[in-house]
C-alpha cells in the first residue's frame, strides 16, 4: 500500500485518484493493481446523484502498453434519488466496468490524458459514474405510483378514481353514445323499422 506521508502523501490526499506511473511506463507489459476509495463532487444527473460525502470505490488494473497506460477497472458508488412514479426517496448502487486508454497526446473523444509520469484517474471515475447513474430511478419495479387524479400513493391505499377518458376516442364516442370511452366495443349496426339490419 502506498504511503501518504510527506509531500507526496499530501498531494495524494488532495487528489486521491492521481497516481505515479513512471516506473510502469518504463517497463512495457508491466501490470499494477490498485484500490482507491474517496468522495468525488458533481456526480449527478437529472434523477439521481452520488452524495458528496459518499466514497467512490475504484478497483483498477493498470497495464503499460506501447501507446501509454491501459486502465481496466470497476467503479462502485451508492446513489440517491427520487422514484419517478411515487416521488419517494430511493437509493441504489452503481457498478460500472471501464476499459480506457490513457495517452499523452491523444484524441480527447476516445482517450484520456496521461500527464508524463502521472495519471489522473478521476476523469475516468467521474465519467463512469455519470453514465451509470439512473435518469429516472424506481423504488421498485412493482411501484404503482401516485394517482394522477387525487394524488394518492397507490402503494399504500387503493384509489377509487375513474381514469380519465382517452382523448383519442373523443370523436368516436360522439357517434357511439360514449360506448367507445367505456370499452363497449364496435358501434352496433343500424336497424330498419322492422328490426332487420
Amino acid at each position: 500500500m502506498e504511503s501518504t506521508r510527506g509531500a507526496a502523501g499530501r498531494r495524494r490526499d488532495a487528489h486521491p485518484f492521481r497516481v505515479e506511473v513512471g516506473d510502469l511506463r518504463r517497463q512495457p507489459g508491466k501490470v499494477r493493481t490498485l484500490r482507491i476509495g474517496a468522495p468525488l463532487s458533481e456526480l449527478a444527473v437529472s434523477g439521481s446523484a452520488v452524495p458528496e460525502e459518499e466514497p467512490v470505490e475504484l478497483e483498477a488494473r493498470l497495464e503499460s502498453v506501447h501507446e501509454g497506460i491501459l486502465v481496466t477497472a470497476t467503479v462502485r458508488a451508492r446513489w440517491r434519488g427520487e422514484c419517478r412514479r411515487c416521488l419517494k426517496p430511493t437509493s441504489g448502487e452503481l457498478v460500472a466496468e471501464v476499459r480506457e486508454l490513457c495517452v499523452e497526446h491523444g484524441d480527447e473523444e476516445t482517450t484520456y490524458r496521461l500527464d508524463g509520469d502521472e495519471l489522473d484517474l478521476e476523469p475516468i471515475v467521474h465519467d463512469a459514474c455519470i453514465l451509470d447513474l439512473p435518469l429516472a430511478p424506481l423504488c421498485g419495479e412493482g411501484c404503482l405510483g401516485l394517482c394522477p387524479e387525487c394524488g394518492a400513493d397507490r402503494n399504500l391505499e387503493p384509489c377509487s378514481c375513474v381514469p380519465a377518458p382517452d382523448p383519442r376516442w373523443a370523436g368516436l364516442s360522439v357517434l357511439t353514445g360514449g360506448r367507445a370511452e367505456s370499452g363497449g366495443g364496435r358501434p352496433r349496426p343500424r336497424q330498419g323499422a322492422d328490426g332487420s339490419p
